[in-house]
């Protein structure tokens, strides 16, 4: 049990600590008010970055991995290094690789710049296409992809070489704009 001396200290240093606080308030300073016309994005930069972007059932239908990520505030564009993007598209998943990537502020657009491989792998057949190019646009939503670079397609032993290129990942089609050559393996 406590003596009641000693609870009438302990009451008497409560009460003047609690007039000590209110003295040492300062009231000449105005309440903080919010700062008008603060800009609250933000200049940064993510190390390690991975995203993952999920269809409407919940289902992975992109991810992308990469060292670092930047993004600007101001422009809101967002500048990625060395990025290894896959898209799962039914059967198939596409391995996308670059020396970099600039993503548009509606994040609709990736523009892949240098050296671009693209490869899809088609989980029932286990059939490969690999496509070597140089500066793709990678529209997210429809999933197509063009260069006007030189290209190089290789599936099953076929090369073909071309001089720009149209692809639609969702149709596995493509169309070869100019200079088309073709090698054919024979079996």
């Amino acid at each position: 049990m406590i003596r009641r001396s000693t609870l009438r200290g302990v009451l008497a240093l409560s009460a003047l600590a609690a007039l000590t606080w209110l003295a040492a308030r300062d009231r000449s300073q105005p309440e903080s008010a919010p700062i008008e016309d603060l800009d609250p994005r933000l200049n940064y930069a993510l190390w390690d970055f991975s995203a993952t972007l999920l269809d409407r059932t919940g289902k992975q239908n992109l991810r992308i991995d990469a060292p670092m990520l930047r993004n600007n505030a101001r422009s809101q564009v967002g500048t990625i290094e060395n990025p290894r993007i896959r898209i799962q598209q039914q059967a198939d998943e596409w391995y996308i690789t670059a020396d970099s990537a600039v993503v548009t502020a509606d994040r609709e657009y990736v523009s892949l710049v240098g050296t671009v491989d693209l490869r899809r792998e088609n989980r029932r057949t286990r059939e490969v296409l690999e496509i070597r190019t140089r500066d793709v646009l990678l529209n997210v939503d429809p999933r197509t992809a063009s260069t006007e670079s030189a290209v190089t397609l290789i599936q099953e032993g076929d090369r073909v070489d071309a001089i720009g290129m149209k692809l639609d990942m969702k149709t596995n089609s493509y169309e070869l704009l100019n200079e088309v050559r073709a090698r054919y393996a024979t079996p």
